[in-house]
């Protein structure tokens, strides 16, 4: 029995913010920008929401497909529209998806792997629209963000980074084919506080919590230093699951949290840097969003064939990482 994917979907916002229009607000250039994190422009939402961008990620991801038959709806998110209802909840309205269950989570830049891993464990045990003898018969899985909306724009080293936009996949379950491989999950106690984005509450009067906002920000040596050994962990964990090697990976899908961190984890796995999706050049760190965006960027170059191993991979703040092993 397998969990295979269908249909990949993309959205981006409208308005692209070049490095060297973000010089025009901050101590930066494009030389100093592209040398450090591979970045040449970021999609910086102006007029859509997180659903807005989820929403035509996932009607991209569900072209031919039988909405009626979408039984779960998993986003994840660090930056929802709402704290209540969930983004799956209104993605669920939008789009169409009369019998599907659909709730968020949050795992940072891991969480669309998170949802891979959530959607392919209850489609093969749960019911839903369209389930049989094998369980339930397909899913929609987004990551949606809208990161500039809590990016400190002063701080030349993490505004640089980040942008907007929505990936989606849709999965089918399939007894006749392989699909997700394998999943390997892991979570790391962040006592250095490297990751970390402040809630913005409203002050009661019964309070004395200090509610004073405090964006989203990171240390980037301690965050490289994750990163590479992260995805080192998480993409042979999962690998050793199905008895593959990385030689046996055609392509390679991490995060896009920076281009350095890319390829030093690309040197770390002693792989070709020619085997890894690269698409942050054009969007930058969307999070949860990155990865199913640079698998949709794959398979629109024409390179991905049926049958290719794909090593997915995603770490973040909690801190977390997570890989997954796809055949396509």
């Amino acid at each position: 029995m397998g969990i295979k994917i269908i249909g990949v979907g993309k959205s981006l916002p409208e308005r692209i913010v070049t490095n060297d229009e973000l010089s025009q607000y901050i101590d930066t250039n494009n030389e100093w920008i592209m040398e450090r994190t591979g970045i040449a422009q970021r999609h910086v939402a102006t007029t859509e929401s997180s659903l807005d961008m989820a929403a035509a990620a996932a009607e991209e991801a569900l072209q031919g497909v039988d909405k009626e038959s979408v039984g779960l709806v998993i986003v994840a998110t660090i930056t929802p529209d709402h704290v209540t209802p969930a983004m799956a909840a209104e993605v669920k309205m939008a789009v169409g998806l009369p019998n599907a269950v659909a709730f968020d989570i949050n795992a940072a830049c891991s969480g669309f792997i998170y949802g891979l891993w959530l959607a392919e464990s209850l489609m093969k045990t749960s019911t839903g629209a369209g389930s049989g003898e094998h369980g339930m018969k397909r899913a929609l899985i987004i990551g949606s963000e809208r990161l500039t909306r809590v990016t400190n724009w002063v701080d030349r080293g993490t505004c640089i980074l980040f942008g907007d936009g929505a990936g989606a996949a849709v999965l089918e379950n399939d007894p006749n084919e392989r699909g997700i491989l394998s999943t390997y999950i892991q979570n790391y106690d962040d006592v250095h506080d490297v990751i970390h984005c402040k809630a913005n509450y409203i002050n009661p009067p019964f309070w004395e919590d200090d509610l004073t906002p405090i964006p989203l920000y990171l240390r980037g040596r301690e965050v490289f230093k994750f990163a590479v050994n992260s995805i080192n962990e998480v993409t042979t964990g999962a690998l050793v699951k199905v008895g593959l090697t990385l030689d046996d990976v055609d392509w390679f899908v991490p995060h896009q949290a920076n281009g350095r961190i890319i390829s030093a984890a690309a040197k770390k796995l002693g792989q070709p840097l020619e085997k890894f999706q690269i698409s942050i050049d054009k969007s930058g760190n969307v999070s949860s969003a990155t990865v199913p965006m640079a698998l949709y960027d794959l398979k629109q170059t024409g390179k991905l064939k049926k049958g290719d191993i794909i090593a997915a991979m995603g770490f973040g703040g909690g801190l977390c990482a997570a890989g997954a092993v796809i055949e396509w």
